[in-house]
């Protein structure tokens, strides 16, 4: 009896670590589509007229993106592709979050080029879509965030998206 209560609980508990993932995929999703939808303005003559904006624009760019780098099933080829994307949309902008995610980049593309396994890369390939995650929430690199901001952006301390300044940072080396 108290075998069989035992594994209830785990699968309870396996189910609701599941649930909660799946909600937080689903609410990334939804905010992330949010963020690029179109502007609707209200006309004159009563007519709604969508409007892409530059920061809709750019926010759907990152939202595909990350889409991108959450695809399971890409050739070495494609994956390459989309981090070689993602690395040019992160080299824009010079702060600690864009160097990390820059540095994983070129880890999993060096591991990809050395013929790693899918499963081997499980953990960084989660590391870089969270770190891009965090790149897409940041109003200073997608400006549409800053309207899904629940703490006003001049409250929230980031010390890893201020700019460095030149010659103040060396990379490490491995």
């Amino acid at each position: 009896l108290l075998l069989k209560e035992q594994k209830l609980l785990q699968t309870i508990d396996r189910l609701r670590l599941q649930a909660g993932e799946e909600n937080r995929d689903k609410r990334i999703r939804s905010s992330l589509q949010m963020m690029s939808a179109p502007k609707r303005w209200q006309m004159s003559d009563g007519d709604v007229a969508q409007v892409h904006t530059p920061f809709t624009t750019r926010a759907k760019e990152l939202m595909e993106l990350y889409n991108g780098l959450r695809l399971p099933l890409l050739s070495v080829d494609e994956r390459l592709d989309v981090l070689l994307h993602v690395k040019w949309t992160v080299k824009e902008f010079d702060c600690n979050l864009t160097r990390d995610i820059v540095e994983l980049i070129d880890r999993e593309a060096d591991m990809l080029n050395r013929g790693r396994s899918d499963s081997s890369l499980g953990g960084l390939r989660k590391r870089l879509a969270n770190l891009f995650l965090q790149f897409v929430e940041t109003p200073e690199f997608n400006p549409e965030a800053a309207r899904f901001q629940k703490v006003p952006t001049e409250l929230v301390l980031r010390p890893n998206v201020r700019p460095i300044e030149s010659g103040s940072y060396s990379a490490p080396r491995l």
